[in-house]
């Protein structure tokens, strides 16, 4: 899976991971030296940052290649996190975490009862009134807007394209991967379900979760069918 390359790493660095950062601290009001999973940590942009502040962090991701990354990066910065290659779908944790993140439209790659079961073991893997913050894709707005898209790769020797076709809650993802070095293209599709609010309110609910917020930016916007995001904070029930 390819979560992370929503983004060019260099240009969120510079100008997204400041304010996804300041938000996540702010709607988790945790306190310096508890632990957080990033899961699906990707490039670890995140996991860094909030290292830097003092938060234990483990991230967690499927995919070597973003982890090599991230471990180089985590060691550029002088701090320390647990890198776990993982599916998310394997989880083994056990009232580990005061929270988990998962961010930029890194759920809904599998069937629906994976999917959900992803959630239950999210669910215990925090601590008893621990919080889960997921960050999706807003399916209302994915409805009436062009989501293609063109980045270059974090390596600068790639660029890619894709285009999203939307019908009855699954988003098919057509990329086109470009070397600009060998100029080899490498056409390829993946599919995303992207979830309502009520159909994800479900599944929290069945995993002993409960919503507490809906955002629908990071700029702390509330969520509607305006919103290209749909962040939701939901907390264990006790």
């Amino acid at each position: 899976m390819t979560h992370e390359t929503i983004g060019d790493y260099k240009t969120y660095s510079l100008a997204g991971t400041d304010q996804e950062v300041r938000f996540i601290t702010q709607v988790l009001k945790l306190k310096p030296g508890e632990s957080i999973l990033d899961l699906y940590c990707g490039y670890g942009r995140h996991a860094i940052e909030l290292a830097k502040q003092g938060f234990n962090i483990t991230g967690v991701d499927g995919t070597q290649d973003f982890l090599d990354i991230a471990i180089q990066k985590s060691q550029e910065a002088n701090v320390s996190i647990t890198f776990t290659k993982k599916d998310m779908r394997e989880l083994d944790y056990s009232e580990n975490f005061a929270a988990v993140i998962n961010m930029f439209a890194a759920f809904g790659y599998f069937t629906d009862d994976e999917n959900a079961n992803i959630i239950k073991l999210v669910a215990k893997a925090l601590q008893p009134n621990g919080l889960f913050l997921i960050d999706l894709l807003n399916r209302d707005w994915m409805v009436r807007n062009n989501l293609n898209r063109y980045w270059r790769h974090p390596s600068g020797e790639c660029v890619l394209s894709y285009k999203v076709e939307l019908e009855n809650g699954i988003a098919t993802m057509k990329r086109q991967l470009i070397n600009q070095v060998t100029g080899i293209k490498t056409q390829y599709e993946f599919v995303l379900r992207a979830y309502s609010l009520p159909e994800m309110a479900n599944i929290f609910s069945n995993s002993g979760l409960s919503i507490i917020a809906t955002y629908g930016g990071f700029d702390g916007r509330l969520y509607s069918s305006e919103t290209p995001r749909m962040i939701i904070l939901a907390k264990k029930n006790s």
